[in-house]
């Protein structure tokens, strides 16, 4: 009986071994799937506010390239006069 008793006693303990181990496999494969799938999403999520970014530095670009263009086709007396708005603001 006792070597009944050991074999059973042996099986038990590999099975408890097996299922924790295949616990922990479970839970550190979930923490890495996790962890990597944050990054990637965070990533996305940069990339979503950077391309809305330069949308509004294009679009800045562009009022100040029209003001240039406004600027430079003053001529003497406009450019005075908007010397003077421009000090006053």
């Amino acid at each position: 009986m006792d070597f009944f008793s050991n074999e059973i006693n042996k099986g038990c303990i590999a099975f408890i071994t097996l299922v924790v181990v295949l616990c922990a496999s479970i839970i550190i494969g979930d923490y890495y799937y996790k962890k990597n799938n944050h990054i990637i999403e965070t990533k996305i999520e940069l990339q979503k506010y950077n391309d809305s970014l330069k949308i509004k530095v294009d679009n800045l670009d562009n009022i100040k390239n029209a003001k240039v263009i406004e600027v430079k086709t003053l001529d003497n007396d406009s450019t005075v006069k908007l010397f003077y708005r421009l000090i006053r603001e």
